[in-house]
Formats: C-alpha cells, structure tokens, sequence
C-alpha cells in the first residue's frame, strides 16, 4: 500500500468515526438530529468516507455516501430556513 492509499483509509476512518460518533450521540440522547453539530459531522462524515470509497473505487460506498451527504445539505437547509423564518427576517 502506497503512502497515498494509507492517507485516504485514514481519511475514511475519520469519516466512520464522524457519523458513528453521530450515531451513538443521537442514540444516547447528547445529540439532536436536528442540531448543526449532528448535521455538519454528517455531512463531513460523508464526504470523507465518499472520498475513500471513490478512491478506492468502492461505487456503491460512494453513491451510498454522496446520498448521506445531500441529506445532511437538505438538514442544513431545512434548519437554516425554520431559523430564517422564526426571526422574522424579510424575505425576497
């Protein structure tokens, strides 16, 4: 294994630890799937772990992982609209 190939099976084992980690938090009650912190690490969790299943040409990872990452995106946007909303800013 290239020195290459080690950075990215480390960059997807950071990625793993992100959305378990994610995972674990929701499960114990210390993390809101709602909350930005849940969001973003998915969203990061899924982009790393879609990078090393791309890299390593693991497709079906990747495609199962590009959807992680889109549904973290349509959380955020979702949160950041009810906020957009509950503050009353005017919209155009």
């Amino acid at each position: 294994m290239t020195a290459t190939e080690h950075l990215v099976t480390v960059v997807g084992l950071v990625g793993a630890a992100s959305i378990l980690f994610c995972f674990v938090a929701n499960l114990t009650g210390r993390l809101s799937p709602d909350a930005a912190t849940y969001l973003y690490l998915n969203l990061l969790g899924g982009a790393l772990v879609g990078l090393n299943s791309f890299w390593f040409q693991a497709y079906p990872a990747f495609i199962v992982n590009l959807a992680w990452m889109f549904a973290s995106m349509w959380g955020l946007g979702k949160r950041y609209a009810r906020r957009r909303a509950d503050s009353g800013a005017p919209r155009y």
